[in-house]
């Protein structure tokens, strides 16, 4: 039975095994594909499974390290290539689908006193508890606590930010690409679509997993209130609006699939 066909949306497997998105950082630091990664598929194909799902590959045309994008289309050819290689590799038997992710803004956990005296905001909040007026008292104030002081006098998303650096949450609706991700997510995701079908993918999959964007407004944490947030058809409605708008864009012979969590509490107590 694993060697016979199946059907995956629009498209048939000739087997039914499947390699799943794993992200081997071999693409160049400007998201383009590599005779390294080319290898790297070339290596799966050979052995013919009868799905390859190419790595998390983002829709946004920004830096992101040595992460394969699709946010424009000067990534379009590479990507071909990457499809023909797999296809001469499997003499044909494998399809191919591209994983396309949105994430926000990241940042590594600094060294301490980095965090303390450049990215840490000195709020008038953080000063009076210092019982300082300006913003370098309270700096230099700051490099002399223990952790445990620090950690009294900063508040949890800060003392979170030093232990573990400091990402955007789709809740800081104070920042505006954040507020507007309902607005931006759908024809980027579409765009990102369009680009794999152009490559010659045979579908795409939809990465809503792993505490990225759109994972992030499933969970129960997820408590915006501009109607993408708190109650669980709100935290859906941005997945479906984003999957509708891709399935607009690339129709219905083209395989669109989605990546979520089991566990995630979406709607079901304990998942």
């Amino acid at each position: 039975r694993l060697f016979s066909p199946v059907q995956v949306g629009a498209v048939e497997l000739e087997r039914r095994t499947w390699v799943p998105a794993m992200v081997p950082w071999r693409a160049t630091d400007d998201g383009f594909v590599t005779d390294d990664l080319l290898a790297w598929y070339e290596r799966f194909a050979r052995g013919e499974p009868g799905a390859i799902v190419v790595e998390a590959t983002g829709i946004r045309d920004v830096p992101s390290g040595p992460l394969l994008r699709v946010g424009d289309d000067r990534f379009v050819p590479g990507l071909g290539e990457l499809v023909s290689a797999v296809r001469r590799a499997s003499g044909g038997r494998t399809k191919l689908f591209l994983q396309i992710i949105d994430f926000l803004s990241i940042r590594r956990r600094p060294e301490r006193e980095v965090f303390l005296s450049r990215f840490l905001q000195i709020s008038d909040v953080l000063k009076e508890k210092l019982s300082v007026k300006g913003d370098v008292e309270a700096r230099n104030a700051l490099l002399t606590l223990s952790d445990e002081e620090l950690r009294a006098v900063l508040s949890e998303r800060e003392w979170h930010d030093l232990q573990f650096g400091a990402r955007e949450l789709v809740t800081d609706l104070h920042l505006p690409g954040v507020r507007d991700l309902p607005r931006s997510l759908p024809p980027l995701f579409a765009l990102a679509a369009l680009r794999a079908q152009r490559a010659g993918f045979d579908g795409v999959e939809l990465h809503f997993a792993h505490a990225y964007t759109m994972a992030s407004f499933l969970s129960p944490l997820n408590t915006r209130n501009d109607g993408y947030g708190g109650a669980r058809e709100n935290r859906v409605r941005l997945p479906f609006e984003v999957l509708a708008a891709v399935r607009s864009a690339v129709g219905s012979d083209f395989a669109v699939g989605c990546r979520f969590l089991a566990e995630e509490r979406i709607g079901v107590e304990g998942g």
